[in-house]
């Protein structure tokens, strides 16, 4: 490869890498103010894990900073929690499947953003805010 194609491509990478990071899910969007709510997702429709439990942490789990413990009895629900924007929070599910003990663990940080132009009206969207411990693997 000569040195321009190399300059040509190089210019290309860095010209289309550039990205805002988050699409708007107008959906999802607020005008008028919003809550900072951490959605925490531990059902699948593949298996019932028995007796789960999730445990939310202040930054990192191995920082054992405990801020609340769930104790899951209608495996239907789910967990809305009062988040602090820009705040690290992580999370572990604990449960049993077909004798073995499974242990997830997911994290995130709350994040708004301003937008102007992708809805109908200027809006808050919400983002980084869903702690996922479904298991994907076994």
């Amino acid at each position: 490869m000569s040195k321009t194609s190399l300059i040509i491509a190089a210019f290309l990478l860095l010209l289309f890498s550039c990205e805002e990071g988050y699409i708007t899910d107008c959906e999802e969007c607020y005008s008028d103010g919003y809550r900072v709510v951490l959605q925490i997702k531990f059902r699948t429709p593949e298996y019932i894990p028995v007796n789960p439990i999730v445990t939310l942490y202040e930054g990192n789990v191995s920082d054992s900073i405990i801020i609340d413990k769930f104790y899951i009895s209608d495996i239907q629900s789910y967990i809305d929690y009062d988040a602090i924007l820009y705040k690290d929070y992580s999370a572990t599910l604990e449960f049993y499947k077909d004798g073995r003990k499974y242990v997830t663990t997911a994290a995130a940080c709350p994040q708004v953003k301003y937008d102007e132009t992708t809805c109908e009206e200027p809006c808050y969207y919400l983002y980084d805010n869903v702690l996922d411990l479904r298991l994907r693997y076994e």
